[in-house]
């Protein structure tokens, strides 16, 4: 346990700056990479499988893509332009594809609740609001509703998400100082033995 501290120590100490510029330059690259528009949609999909982030992001643009399209719908908007201005203001590429073909549904005759829950992208419970929206006429009252919700959700989801981080962060320094003084006092006990 020594012998490898000294050496992640020397390692650290000889190539640390090497080992942070490369991180930086990959950083650069990356961003760079995913500029291209091909790449940065597989990018999306692949964040969408991972568990737990899916969650959060589509969360996220889901709840943007509702406030808008009541806020728009509210100011009289007709409902397909709405519906491609809300879908434009989502972060993630797979999700505004989603939200086009929700757009192209509601053009060709299907109701907007319908056409939401064929794209497995949108929360039930919006595809719901939306519904009851529908059929009580009061649409955009909804959507601030189901806005309001997931928002609310997400907030929730990342304060546990942040109250299991810090002791998670804890548990992890400790660990790092168990293993430096392990790493300093072991050579010092075996000294004792051998003395005696």
């Amino acid at each position: 346990m020594t012998v490898g501290l000294i050496a992640t120590s020397d390692f650290l100490r000889d190539w640390g700056l090497y080992l942070l510029m490369g991180l930086l330059l990959s950083v650069v690259v990356i961003r760079q990479l995913l500029q291209e528009p091909r790449r940065r949609l597989r990018w999306h999909q692949l964040l969408l499988q991972i568990p737990g982030i899916n969650r959060v992001l589509v969360g996220i643009d889901t709840a943007r893509f509702s406030s808008t399209l009541s806020i728009l719908m509210g100011s009289g908007v007709p409902l397909l332009d709405a519906l491609h201005i809300a879908g434009s203001v989502m972060s993630n590429r797979e999700l505004q594809k989603a939200a086009i073909k929700v757009a192209d549904n509601v053009q060709e005759g299907s109701s907007l609740n319908k056409a939401l829950s064929q794209g497995d992208c949108f929360p039930p419970m919006m595809v719901h609001m939306v519904a009851s929206g529908e059929v009580s006429g009061e649409l955009e009252v909804m959507l601030e509703r189901s806005a309001t919700n997931q928002e609310r959700e997400l907030e929730m989801t990342l304060g546990t998400v942040m109250g299991l981080f810090e002791p998670m962060m804890v548990i992890l320094m400790g660990g790092v100082v168990l293993i430096i003084v392990l790493a300093i006092l072991l050579p010092i006990f075996d000294l004792n033995t051998m003395v005696r």
